[in-house]
């Protein structure tokens, strides 16, 4: 049957209609319409799936080894080709590994029972175990140098012996919000204390605490408060970021980044939109670039002073730490999109994810990106930005290995 002149005229419309729609859903990426096809994917290499969620950080070993905790009570170790090498029972786990210098492998439960894993997933030693389970979260985290692993034990920070997991000293007293530990370049470990950022030096002594306490805590304070410290008014909301000369950058309370000197001075804060909680922690580029994935879905680029380069929409809210790749780009896993991100602020590429991420990724040597998502699902996707930059924090707790150690610059 033939079709009229005037019928294919009417027609046209509606086929410019339905292509221009089709292009808008296509090139809708987060903060821009840059993209063309060719940008868009970021190749899948390999997927393995636990049978529960994994909210904590992935750790990477120098042998290539990844690690992940995941709630249905085990320990993963896989290949670089995603083949499960072991695997280690310790009880559900929302909080990510962290891994020694020698290798070994130390993780804390939901009933901050802490474990020491060998290399080839036999037990070394535990310790801990306490009532204070809604402290492990997928952002609490513990830090870890040449002779203590730094923890969260029983409502206290304790410094536990590498070799057998006893507690040589501990600090602070009362719950800690959802934050993490740091090893400062001085070697002050900071902690969030009860409503404060609290700093002690070798032994468990307070070095300094920000805000200070007002009257400054005593025997006779403490007593009086049924023997804990008075909260102060700064509740952290994500881990710490350390820059060369020590400053610190950190999520806070009211939607807030906030910058402290390396003696625990105020130094600035940066608000985001209102209601938004910043959990994941802030990343530092070589060029001092403070970069941080917010709850209101933006990225933001920030001065070291704290004024803004600029913001970009990243379409959903991240929990999880973006973490920054050798050529500069920033890599940002979210409730729906793993995003590519150049230094500029551009989109270079994305691929949504079949599930929401709240454990902060990691990146091989040779750029290969690992996300874990809440569908307990570990993915390898293929980078073209190359390894991890060598800056002062480029992801989750400052390296791979999620030690949690500012290096001295």
């Amino acid at each position: 049957m033939a079709i009229s002149d005037e019928t294919v005229k009417r027609a046209i419309p509606w086929a410019l209609a339905i292509l221009v729609a089709a292009a808008v859903v296509w090139y809708e990426i987060p903060g821009s319409n840059q993209f063309t096809p060719e940008q868009s994917a970021i190749p899948k290499k390999w997927q393995f799936k636990a049978s529960a969620r994994i909210t904590g950080a992935l750790a990477l070993a120098d042998d290539g080894t990844l690690y992940a905790a995941s709630e249905d009570g085990f320990v993963y170790a896989l290949d670089s080709s995603g083949k499960l090498l072991w695997k280690f029972e310790a009880g559900p786990m929302a909080g990510g590994p962290a891994i020694g210098a020698d290798g070994t492998i130390y993780v804390s439960n939901e009933k901050q029972q802490i474990y020491a894993i060998d290399r080839s997933g036999t037990q070394l030693w535990m310790t801990g175990g306490g009532p204070y389970a809604d402290q492990n979260t997928g952002n609490t985290a513990a830090a870890i140098d040449s002779k203590y692993l730094y923890t969260f034990w029983r409502g206290s920070l304790r410094a536990l012996g590498l070799h057998d997991g006893s507690a040589e000293w501990w600090a602070g007293v009362g719950f800690k919000n959802f934050a993490s530990v740091t090893i400062l370049p001085n070697s002050l470990v900071v902690y969030p204390g009860v409503g404060r950022v609290e700093a002690v030096g070798s032994e468990g002594k307070t070095t300094w605490e920000y805000p200070a306490p007002n009257p400054p805590t005593t025997v006779d304070t403490l007593l009086a408060n049924n023997g804990h410290p008075r909260s102060g008014n700064f509740w952290l909301e994500s881990g710490i970021a350390v820059a060369t000369d020590g400053t610190m950058y950190a999520g806070a309370g009211d939607a807030r980044l906030v910058g402290l000197s390396s003696d625990g001075g105020y130094l600035w804060e940066f608000k985001t939109k209102p209601g938004s909680v910043n959990r994941a922690t802030p990343v530092i580029a070589e060029d001092g670039t403070i970069y941080f994935a917010s709850g209101d879905g933006s990225l933001y680029a920030l001065n070291a002073d704290g004024t803004q380069k600029w913001s970009l929409d990243t379409r959903a809210a991240s929990v999880a730490t973006p973490m920054l790749a050798a050529d500069g780009t920033i890599y940002v896993a979210n409730g729906g999109w793993l995003i590519a991100v150049s230094p500029e602020g551009k989109i270079l590429a994305q691929v949504p994810l079949d599930a929401g991420v709240d454990s902060s990724p990691t990146l091989a040597p040779d750029g290969t990106i690992y996300v874990a998502s809440l569908a307990g699902k570990i993915t390898a996707f293929a980078g073209t930005h190359g390894r991890l930059m060598n800056s002062p924090w480029p992801k989750f707790q400052g390296d791979l290995a999620n030690s949690g150690r500012a290096p001295s610059w």
